[in-house]
């Protein structure tokens, strides 16, 4: 997604780095409208949800590891007699 009008960006050669993650299309699209509805990137509103979280707290939360879901374990193979 390239630049957007009337948003606002971060100062001119700032450093950045790419950070890359797949998330359910429900959480990109919330990510997306709260990121409008601030007037900023998606990339910058990321960005500022975790220096938040940081300032606020000291550090990222430690989150869950996900579940496991029994249909995409791997089935077991029968070996041939």
């Amino acid at each position: 997604m390239g630049a957007q009008p009337n948003r606002s960006r971060r100062p001119e050669n700032a450093p950045t780095v790419l950070l890359q993650g797949r998330v359910a299309p429900s959480v990109r699209d919330e990510v997306r409208l709260a990121a409008d509805a601030s007037g900023v990137s998606l990339s910058y509103y990321l960005e500022a949800l975790i220096n938040d979280l940081v300032r606020e707290q000291g550090c990222l939360p430690v989150v869950p590891r996900p579940s496991r879901n029994t249909a995409q374990e791997e089935l077991p193979i029968q070996l041939a007699s």
